[in-house]
């Protein structure tokens, strides 16, 4: 099996589990959602389907955005 044919379970099961992280509430949906971008991004250069890079930076924004709330809602609980 190639590497072509398996990218999509790990892409398909890290989006899983990052999904089940952010229902949880948990602090690393955000953080496994920015490195599953990373992933995102090289299969799509790889495959070269320009038409995901546009997505892929949508929802990076969004993971970031969402890990900065995180910060900011730890650091006023510590206070």
């Amino acid at each position: 099996m190639s590497w072509i044919a398996v990218f999509p379970w790990v892409l398909s099961a890290t989006s899983a589990v990052m999904l089940w992280l952010m229902g949880n509430k948990s602090k690393w949906g955000p953080l496994v959602g920015l490195a599953n971008q990373v992933l995102w991004a090289a299969y799509a250069t790889l495959t070269r389907q320009w038409g995901l890079l546009p997505g892929m930076l949508l929802y990076a924004v969004i993971h970031a955005r969402n890990l900065s709330k995180w910060r900011d809602r730890d650091r006023s609980s510590a206070s």
